[in-house]
């Protein structure tokens, strides 16, 4: 499979103050890549600049092959943060919000046809959201609202789908729907996912690929390439780096941790010598509680 998303070189900042420096990343097609780090360390402007909202200070951006000068013709799709609360003050029902998203095929100043609202309610079944179609998208729950957004997105039949913090705002449940949803769509519609997030815990098992944005740089992670059961990142006190563990590791366990990692980890007894992440959290737990007994 070809490259979709292709970054070299890039950075971008102002004056002297560089946000991004000389990142390299791809994106293949059919990959489902998070994006992920800390807060300022430049995730959304790396969004911008692959929407041609920002241009890069240096370096090149890709898009199927084609230098990136616009979105027309690249068949990117794009939901932002929140987009769901706010249009919900917009007294709209939800199947006149997916078809705004259509107005190019429409045409400035004409009414829908058929064929304009079947594209929308395709878009709203591929979210479920198919039965609220003439509910006003205010009186829906966060969730719904941001599913209806997608379907907004997916009405315009994209190829690539950039995601930014969709699951911020919304419950557990609807995180865990929405996120299969957009499993689905990688799995069954061939869309290629590339979704800046905090949540790891939750987008990393639907992931096979992970970019790490730190201190302006990028540093990608090839995950297997069957669907991971279980990622994480986490931070290591003695050294602020940042690592990812994952399930169905070559070398790792069951729950995909390496001998490595469990030297490393700052919640394994590093001198245990069991060589297993999660035996040595048993074995930590268990030590702790018979210091607990002793105390008690």
């Amino acid at each position: 499979m070809g490259n979709v998303i292709e970054v070299s070189g890039m950075s971008f900042g102002y004056t002297r103050d560089m946000i991004l420096e000389d990142v390299d990343f791809t994106v293949e097609q059919g990959d489902f890549a998070v994006v992920i780090g800390d807060n300022g360390v430049g995730k959304s402007t790396m969004v911008k600049l692959l929407l041609g909202v920002l241009r890069p200070t240096k370096g090149t951006i890709s898009i199927s092959g084609k230098p990136l000068t616009s979105l027309r013709g690249t068949g990117i799709g794009y939901l932002p943060q929140n987009s769901g609360s706010k249009a919900s003050t917009f007294p709209a029902t939800c199947e006149e919000i997916v078809m705004s998203g259509l107005y190019k095929k429409i045409g400035f100043g004409r009414f829908p046809g058929k064929e304009h609202k079947k594209k929308a309610e395709e878009a709203l079944k591929m979210v479920d959201m198919l039965d609220k179609r003439k509910s006003l998208i205010g009186e829906l729950s966060g969730g719904q609202q941001q599913r209806v957004m997608l379907a907004r997105v997916l009405a315009g039949d994209p190829e690539i789908l950039i995601l930014d913090e969709p699951t911020v705002g919304i419950d557990a449940e609807s995180v865990d729907r929405l996120l299969h949803i957009l499993h689905h769509l990688n799995i069954d519609k061939k869309v290629t996912i590339l979704m800046v997030t905090h949540d790891v815990e939750k987008a990393g098992p639907y992931a096979n690929r992970v970019l790490c944005l730190s201190e302006g740089a990028c540093r990608e992670e090839l995950l297997p390439d069957a669907k991971i059961v279980h990622a994480h990142a986490h931070s290591h006190p003695h050294g602020g780096a940042e690592h990812i563990h994952c399930a169905n590791c070559e070398h790792g366990d069951a729950h995909g941790h390496d001998a490595e990692h469990c030297a490393e980890c700052a919640h394994c007894d590093t001198s245990c010598g069991h060589g297993d992440h999660h035996a040595c959290h048993e074995h930590d737990h268990a030590h702790h509680g018979k210091e607990g007994e002793g105390n008690a």
